[in-house]
């Protein structure tokens, strides 16, 4: 059974604080810190793209994971919406630097905070269906490279960082269950990157409407993303949701009427990672020791607007 054995995990060495943004945009502390959960957020430094971030996740996860040989690598996703380049697609860049085999499938899958759980279903469809072994799913979206400093709705929220997970067709970790997925592209300007004046591009958010879809979408897919796995909501140990907002995860826990323990929050030191949210909340709760047994359901949505879900039942901790 197709399962994700570990997770690397890399931080840009730049944060940007509340103290900084109470002093930019006038901010209440607790607003911040209470309603977003946010205490501060990593930052790229200039120059460093989605590939360098990438590559460093993947070096921490093989350094984690000996038994994860380079040349065994059968497949390459990066996940992101910030490549370094129009062409060539960023996952070639990838493989070169970390001296993958020219022999891996690679290539980069263009989704936001939806994608890690879609790359998942790729990577799981293709383990099984054309009998690869070793997967490398990265998710690396460095989202200060398209937000105006100067924008107070998407500043305080979005920080910089990528995971590298390994999915591997065998082995102790999360065996990773049946998908359900969604598209509404009716919503798309509600949270876009678009050309400005000065030629520069930079993200507009319609906050209100991404939270109206979030509660109109999201509740009703983790009931279907159960039941396709033949679980009652009672079940599901723990709810591993992208980590968009303490406020936005609050208001589904209430909606759901589930203990707020099945819904962890951890976005306290890096904000908003997209695509590298849940890989992130899934390392923090594996080096804690708290997935080993556990049932778990997991779920990205926004950009697109888009939204994946799926169940992972972990036998054992992933590496992380």
């Amino acid at each position: 059974m197709t399962s994700i054995r570990g997770i690397g995990t890399y931080l840009p060495e730049r944060t940007v604080g509340n103290d900084e943004l109470i002093e930019r945009f006038g901010w209440d502390r607790e607003f911040l810190e209470t309603k977003l959960g946010i205490h501060q957020r990593h930052i790229a430094a200039p120059g460093e793209g989605a590939a360098d971030m990438g590559v460093a996740a993947a070096e921490a996860l093989f350094a984690r994971c000996p038994e994860l040989p380079r040349a065994a690598v059968d497949l390459l996703i990066v996940c992101t919406q910030n490549p370094d380049y129009g062409l060539p697609h960023t996952s070639a860049l990838v493989q070169d630097r970390l001296g993958l085999p020219t022999t891996t499938a690679a290539f980069d899958v263009g989704l936001g905070c939806s994608g890690f759980v879609y790359a998942l279903s790729i990577a799981r469809s293709m383990l099984e269906v054309l009998g690869l072994e070793h997967a490398l799913i990265i998710t690396s979206d460095p989202y200060s490279k398209v937000i105006d400093p100067s924008d107070r709705g998407t500043s305080p929220l979005f920080g910089d960082g990528a995971a590298a997970t390994w999915v591997a067709s065998t082995g102790a970790g999360g065996t990773i269950g049946a998908f359900t997925f969604g598209t509404d592209g009716a919503g798309a300007r509600n949270l876009i990157v678009e050309p400005q004046a000065d030629g520069t591009r930079c993200l507009s958010m319609n906050g209100r409407a991404i939270f109206e879809f979030m509660l109109e979408r999201i509740p009703d897919d983790l009931a279907r993303c159960a039941e396709a796995n033949g679980l009652a909501p009672g079940a599901v140990d723990l709810y591993l949701l992208h980590q968009a907002s303490a406020y936005m995860l609050g208001y589904v826990t209430k909606r759901m009427k589930l203990d707020p323990t099945r819904v962890p929050i951890h976005l306290q030191d890096t904000g908003n990672l997209v695509s590298s949210s849940i890989p992130f909340l899934i390392a923090r709760l594996a080096r804690q020791g708290d997935l080993a047994g556990k049932t778990t359901l997991l779920s990205g949505f926004g950009v697109g607007l888009s939204w994946a879900s799926t169940v992972v039942r972990f036998d054992a901790n992933p590496i992380a």
